[in-house]
């Protein structure tokens, strides 16, 4: 999914990002992390409904990318929010 890749971009760009401005950081993690949860449950909902072998192998595939993702910025998150 193009989108899904866009918000990763932005969410790594915001992980990888010093500790400048956390505030306005954090709240822009938060908002991703919304965006990424409802793409992933979208995509658990396609994945049950997909017959396909091979499409059903790439949901599952862009399941496990978008979950790392989404854990990778709550540890962000959390950090900024103990810091802050």
């Amino acid at each position: 999914m193009p989108q899904a890749d866009k918000i990763i971009d932005r969410l790594k760009n915001l992980i990888d990002a010093g500790k400048k401005t956390e505030r306005p950081k954090c709240e822009r993690i938060a908002a991703l992390l919304k965006k990424l949860k409802k793409q992933e449950r979208a995509a658990k909902e396609k994945l049950a409904k997909e017959k396909d072998r091979t499409k059903h192998k790439r949901l599952s595939t862009e399941i496990k990318i978008l979950h790392t993702q989404r854990k990778k910025a709550i540890r962000r998150y959390k950090e900024l929010k103990k810091s802050g």
